[in-house]
């Protein structure tokens, strides 16, 4: 039972990919269709604006979209939209533990994932990356979120069509996704403008080419142990001896590699 403008709605879940049943108090009974994920990236692409304060998700417009999608009637979409909400964002389906190290559990599936690369991101970005009109360019951001995920899902398993994933499973893929291939809030932080940003930018590469590590081990790694390299690196670098830089002289015309060469000494007689 839930509470929905101060009356009592019954709702029916067999949990995975079935349907919602939904009963009104007098007893008109609804069905919220399986909500997949080619279901929802369709819906955000027309209810999310991107701008340069962020992006805004339209949640009217996309409580809607859900309703629309099952044939609920218009007149009562506006009673059922924080349901409809709620059942697209997983019906707060139960996480279970990943079984295996790089594996992600998708509520009976589960899907390998690795971060996607430097190449394929650029690729990405120049796809939704789209010029328009006087405005400047338009930015397709589901566009863009849809890419990463593709690419940063290795297999599935059972094998089958990422846009058939229900609502559950797609909205932990899509949060895996952003996790791994996102620089977190924090780390945003560490790098903002200014001197503390500069020093730890300093730091963070001299360790990276002393160890052979990318910023994120070397940001996992204790404190103490990064500043005790620091401190050998710096006492190896203040020891060695100077190096002469080479002497360089402008060429000469016997450099020239079709001269011929004649050398006029004195008599020794």
């Amino acid at each position: 039972m839930v509470e929905v403008a101060g009356s009592a709605w019954s709702l029916q879940h067999q949990g995975g990919a079935s349907s919602l049943a939904i009963t009104s108090p007098e007893g008109e009974c609804y069905t919220l269709q399986p909500w997949t994920y080619a279901a929802h990236l369709a819906a955000l692409r027309n209810c999310v604006t991107v701008s340069a304060q962020g992006a805004t998700l339209d949640h009217a417009g996309f409580a809607e979209a859900v309703l629309t999608h099952s044939d609920v009637p218009v007149e009562r979409q506006q009673q059922l939209a924080a349901i409809a909400l709620w059942w697209a964002s997983g019906a707060d389906a139960a996480a279970t533990p990943d079984a295996e190290p790089g594996w992600l559990d998708l509520d009976g599936a589960a899907a390998r994932l690795l971060p996607w690369s430097e190449g394929q991101r650029g690729q990405a970005l120049a796809a939704c990356l789209v010029d328009s009109d006087e405005d400047g360019a338009w930015f397709d951001a589901v566009g863009y979120l849809d890419r990463m995920t593709r690419a940063t899902v290795r297999e599935l398993a059972p094998a089958q069509a990422i846009d058939a994933l229900p609502a559950a499973a797609t909205q932990r893929l899509l949060d895996a996704t952003v996790a791994l291939n996102v620089v977190a809030d924090e780390d945003r932080a560490l790098l903002a403008a200014g001197p503390a940003a500069r020093e730890t930018a300093q730091r963070t590469l001299r360790a990276c080419r002393a160890l052979g590590w990318t910023p994120s081990q070397v940001w996992a790694a204790p404190a103490v142990e990064i500043e005790r390299l620091l401190q050998l690196v710096a006492l190896v670098e203040t020891s060695e001896p100077a190096r002469r830089a080479p002497v360089v002289r402008k060429p000469r015309l016997a450099d020239h590699p079709d001269a011929f060469v004649i050398q006029i000494e004195d008599d020794p007689s």
